[in-house]
């Protein structure tokens, strides 16, 4: 019978422990459904996985938005995490990807970016196109302090990957 109290106790405490928590390390697994044409669908299983990876690389799927927290030190990024919600929006990148379609037509890819900071924020991207499913190098322009940018794309993304973050 003394059992039953420690482990009530145990349970509130892991719950209470885990609600708190602002951590979202990892999307859940999901089917990516991006339209092509009037009649095609481009469809892929993507399994549970980090939205960042190592060296703070963003991984980001269409229809995809993230809110990163960003440590920095001496205006440096050190690290970066996702997060469930924006609760310090001033060292949170908010960042998302989506499709841009008309009816059922592809009309292109967009990638927005907020920079909460003082100063301009700089990165690389890649894409990873349906075509030709390879990985390539795009160009993006810096984000000016306190601002959001926009990139657009007309080609199908299939995924992109976010890295080389800095502040200037």
């Amino acid at each position: 019978m003394r059992k039953l109290p420690i482990l009530l106790t145990f349970i509130f405490s892991s719950v209470l422990i885990f609600a708190q928590t602002n951590e979202l390390p990892k999307r859940n697994a999901f089917n990516l459904h991006i339209a092509v044409n009037d009649t095609s669908y481009y469809n892929e299983e993507i399994a549970a996985s980090s939205f960042i990876l190592p060296g703070n690389t963003i991984q980001l799927y269409p229809g995809e938005k993230v809110f990163i927290e960003v440590e920095l030190i001496k205006n440096e990024i050190k690290s970066m995490k996702s997060v469930k919600e924006n609760l310090h929006p001033e060292k949170t990148l908010v960042i998302s990807f989506s499709q841009q379609t008309e009816g059922n037509m592809h009309q292109g890819m967009m990638l927005e970016i907020e920079n909460p900071f003082d100063k301009k924020l700089e990165y690389k991207a890649n894409i990873f196109l349906m075509n030709t499913q390879k990985w390539l190098i795009t160009n993006v322009w810096p984000v000016r302090a306190k601002i959001s940018s926009y990139e657009s794309w007309q080609d199908l993304i299939i995924t992109i990957g976010l890295s080389d973050w800095k502040l200037n």
